[in-house]
């Protein structure tokens, strides 16, 4: 055989075994992450009032939004206890499809976000830079972890508003994890905020806990819940 012809069964061989190598990745990482999220669902962080979501659109001092997926939520105004500590501040979020949540305000210039979010950098009204680290997170008391991540990482994002993602896992089981939307920014009393809310997701087959891919592959999914 001549060596031009070796040499193109060779470089076929190793281009189909890329192809392939490459194909496999992306095959199993869709079985082991997307899903899990595309039969996940989400459920309220609190248990549902009655008529909660109208005493809230009707409260006052509160805000309604409708996401593009067409779900309207409503929260209200944080009270503010301590004037001079207003850099977290706190309230609820519920919508009319039945889900709620912790709704959070974090000063606009200040390191630091919930959970696995190390830091947020406003970019422009509805764009901000994330950035996402492990933090030694944990969850459990001084004589029981429920669950922790061990693994270093940290990475950059860009987030847009209404952009939704997992932060975190919520047991060792892989049964349940944090969903967080990001609202982009509001003012309040002359100070500016960051807006992220949480809930809870549960998948109907296990989630890998794995970072940060977990993170990762839901900033790309599409919860159409919220």
């Amino acid at each position: 055989m001549k060596t031009s012809n070796i040499l193109l069964v060779i470089s076929v061989f190793v281009v189909g075994f890329i192809l392939i190598s490459i194909n496999y990745s992306a095959i199993s990482d869709f079985y082991t992450y997307s899903v899990p999220l595309n039969k996940a669902k989400i459920v309220p962080n609190f248990p549902i009032q009655p008529n909660e979501f109208q005493e809230t659109h009707d409260e006052k001092d509160s805000t309604c939004y409708t996401t593009p997926s067409m779900n309207q939520y409503c929260y209200k105004k944080p009270k503010i206890h301590d004037p001079q500590n207003r850099d977290h501040l706190s309230s609820f979020i519920t919508g009319n499809n039945g889900i709620n949540g912790e709704l959070h305000f974090d000063r606009v210039g200040l390191e630091g976000g919930i959970f696995t979010i190390k830091n947020m950098k406003l970019i422009d009204e509805n764009t901000a830079l994330f950035t996402f680290a492990d933090k030694d997170y944990r969850i459990g008391n001084k004589d029981r972890t429920t669950y922790e991540i061990t693994k270093d990482f940290e990475f950059d994002t860009i987030v847009e508003k209404y952009d939704s993602f997992i932060t975190h896992c919520g047991n060792f089981d892989g049964t349940g994890a944090t969903i967080v939307q990001y609202l982009g920014t509001t003012t309040i009393d002359d100070v500016d905020y960051f807006l992220t809310w949480h809930a809870v997701i549960e998948p109907e087959d296990r989630f890998q806990c794995e970072y940060p891919e977990i993170i990762r592959y839901s900033l790309n999914h599409d919860f159409g819940e919220l």
